[in-house]
């Protein structure tokens, strides 16, 4: 049932906010990354929600991270969060990705990845930025 709630919550905030929700599942995890502006000037700053949610009837550990590349190949790596989650919870985790007045212009791509341990494949979901 928290499931459900959480995906409703996301499919409702999704419809309210600017920012576009992405999704990525496995048996172990769900991941929802979206960004608040998705468009920015370079220079200013956008920021980064992720939800993580545990599908399983265990308790999982995992490390999330969070990173962006620019379109000219740049990587920026944007922090970790380290999780202990109960069976079936979720929890939502935030950053903010800074942009430099000197970056590429174009699509920047952002990214929350999980690390696959303890046989848990490793996931990830990515959104799009554009930096005018």
């Amino acid at each position: 049932m928290r499931i459900h709630l959480v995906k409703c919550v996301i499919l409702i905030a999704a419809l309210m906010f600017p920012a576009i929700v992405i999704k990525a599942q496995s048996a172990d995890t769900s991941l929802f990354i979206s960004l608040s502006p998705t468009t920015v000037t370079a220079g200013e700053w956008s920021g980064v929600s992720g939800i993580v949610i545990n599908n399983t009837s265990a308790k999982v550990r995992l490390t999330v991270t969070f990173s962006a590349v620019d379109p000219c190949g740049t990587k920026t790596d944007l922090g970790y969060n380290r999780l202990a989650l109960n069976p079936g919870q979720s929890v939502l985790i935030t950053t903010a990705y800074p942009t430099k007045a000197t970056s590429c212009r174009g699509t920047h791509v952002v990214t929350i990845s999980t690390g696959g341990k303890s046989g848990a494949p490793a996931i990830s979901a990515s959104a799009n930025l554009e930096v005018q």
